[in-house]
């Protein structure tokens, strides 16, 4: 979901104030807040024991910080179909579904866009392995980099919660 869809979402999900005009939701508790549900698809891609991780641009939380190549299942889109989408996007990589996926689920309040919201998302991790498409760097979007890091690199690397979840995943799977 866009930005701008989610606003909208949001703005239109408020109660009416007193004149019965529809307000921000910025003065609502959060038990009174909208609920955003997002799905999401990620790859987990090992090579010669490095993982691809995506750096996430700035303007987006956690800014600076490596997640998993992935994002966002559009409407009507199977999440193995997404996770390849997204990964296409993200790094020009050409993936294929290698397994079954690890399911993610977690929920709260998030202040990340400012204003606390209630969530639930539901992230599905799956392996995949590169079969074609060069390396690049995705532009005007979320992410503005990524890298493969090794055991040993990710020490020393400002990583999400779903990498660390995911990295529990066998390399196999």
């Amino acid at each position: 979901m866009s930005q701008r869809d989610e606003a909208h979402m949001l703005a239109s999900a408020a109660p009416p104030a007193g004149d019965g005009v529809a307000r921000s939701t910025d003065d609502l508790a959060p038990e009174q807040r909208p609920i955003l549900i997002r799905l999401a698809a990620y790859g987990l891609i090992w090579r010669d024991g490095a993982v691809l991780l995506c750096r996430i641009a700035e303007g987006y939380g956690e800014a600076g910080a490596y997640t998993l190549p992935g994002g966002g299942v559009e409407f009507g889109e199977a999440p193995e179909a997404a996770a390849v989408r997204e990964i296409r996007e993200e790094t020009g990589l050409e993936v294929e579904i290698a397994g079954a996926p690890r399911i993610l689920t977690d929920f709260g309040i998030s202040t990340a866009r400012g204003a606390p919201r209630r969530y639930h998302q539901v992230r599905f991790v799956y392996p995949v392995r590169v079969v074609g498409g060069e390396e690049r760097v995705e532009v005007g979007n979320s992410t503005d980099g990524f890298a493969w890091l090794s055991d040993a690199d990710l020490p020393g690397v400002h990583l999400v919660d779903l990498v660390r979840l995911a990295l529990e995943m066998p390399v196999g799977a």
